[in-house]
């Protein structure tokens, strides 16, 4: 069920700052949205293991179960499906609410790093994701340079490339070859450019920035939800599949701050910027203050803004688009605000264990509220 997932649960990232040393991570995300939208159960599993000075070997794997309803256009006389398509269908049978689906993914990657002589790292990664309508294959590397030798410097270059196939029902699907009703396979590939520049300030601060370039190709539509064409009140209307463009160029720039305020507590602040001829831009906005107490316990208090602007064929009303190339209703190609309360725990259960937990809650100004915990341990040995 790739793309059904909200923007909310499509931006959650789940981190841990994980040292090169021997260690098992296992943790458990349980993500709900309110009114019965998406919820995603998704443990994992991670091992990273130190192959002598010069090499490093990380490992993790993880399983989702999605379930939930997403919102779009139908015909209801069909019943309350994503292909409850047809054209010509009577105007007052055309509805806007939930579709229900299920399904499950399975997710694994690897990557190797190598440090040269100078301490300089290459890492080299593919990921692979597989469910019942959508795989995607990835390989990865990134190469960072220290700058003299005190190391208080670095330059670093990544570069990821992404090939995705997915399976689209070809009813009322203009961008399918198949016949009405059919299936056919289509392709989408991800290219990731990124530089990055890295600064210890002093002994108690950093900053890194970094510029990034995205380039989308091949089929990049939702192909479970519709839009509405050639509406007329009291008549008839086409509800067809929706259409983006084949292409989308994207940049932007990150910039992250971390400082050591006392002994105890410190900050960490970040900013990104994001800009595609799709005309989405928007602003993230990400804070996070640890607190560690004694030798055993770390808190941390976060708070994340996010804002966007709409795509230029986007529109959430079902009698605007007539015989436009592209168009969509999809919630997450509009403009929107969006800001994350984030909260978690660590504890140093042993010399070699550590337990967490964390709890967020996300509101969106398109209605869209969630609430996510995860929780886990990690283990050195």
């Amino acid at each position: 069920m790739q793309l059904r997932l909200s923007i909310a649960a499509a931006t959650i990232i789940v981190s841990m700052a994980l040292e090169a040393e021997d260690y098992v991570s296992v943790q458990f995300l349980q993500y709900d949205e309110t009114l019965n939208r998406t919820s995603v159960s998704a443990p994992s599993l991670m091992i990273n293991k130190d192959l002598g000075t010069d090499y490093t070997l990380n490992a993790n794997v993880v399983l989702d179960s999605v379930s939930g309803a997403s919102e779009t256009y139908y015909d209801g006389a069909s019943g309350a499906s994503a292909f409850s398509r047809g054209k010509g269908v009577n105007a007052k049978d055309v509805e806007y609410g939930n579709v229900e689906y299920s399904d499950q993914r399975a997710a694994g990657g690897l990557s190797l790093t190598k440090r040269f002589t100078n301490r300089d790292e290459l890492i080299v990664g593919t990921n692979y994701s597989a469910e019942s309508d959508f795989y995607s294959t990835e390989f990865s590397a990134e190469y960072m340079h220290w700058l003299g030798r005190s190391k208080n410097s670095s330059l670093s270059f990544g570069l990821s490339y992404q090939m995705n196939e997915i399976l689209v029902s070809c009813k009322e699907n203009s961008q399918c070859d198949a016949e009405s009703g059919a299936s056919q396979k289509m392709n989408a590939d991800i290219l990731n450019v990124q530089a990055s520049y890295f600064q210890n300030i002093n002994a108690k601060s950093y900053a890194k920035v970094s510029l990034f370039y995205i380039a989308d190709s091949g089929y990049l539509s939702n192909p479970y939800l519709n839009v509405v064409r050639n509406y007329v009140q009291g008549s008839t209307a086409d509800v067809v599949a929706e259409v983006r463009p084949d292409t989308r160029s994207a940049y932007g720039a990150m910039f992250k701050y971390a400082n050591a305020l006392s002994d105890d507590i410190s900050l960490h602040l970040s900013y990104r910027y994001y800009s595609d001829d799709w005309e989405i831009s928007s602003h993230t906005l990400d804070s996070d203050l640890f607190y560690e107490l004694g030798e055993n316990w770390i808190f941390k208090l976060g708070l994340r803004y996010y804002t966007q602007s709409e795509a230029s064929f986007y529109n959430g009303t079902k009698d605007y688009f007539t015989d436009e190339t592209y168009a969509s209703s999809d919630q997450r190609l509009s403009k929107f605000d969006a800001i994350t309360y984030k909260t978690s725990v660590d504890y140093a259960f042993a010399k070699d264990l550590r337990l967490n937990f964390g709890a967020s809650y996300y509101d969106q100004t398109t209605g869209i509220k969630a609430t996510y915990f995860t929780t886990g341990f990690r283990y050195n040995f």
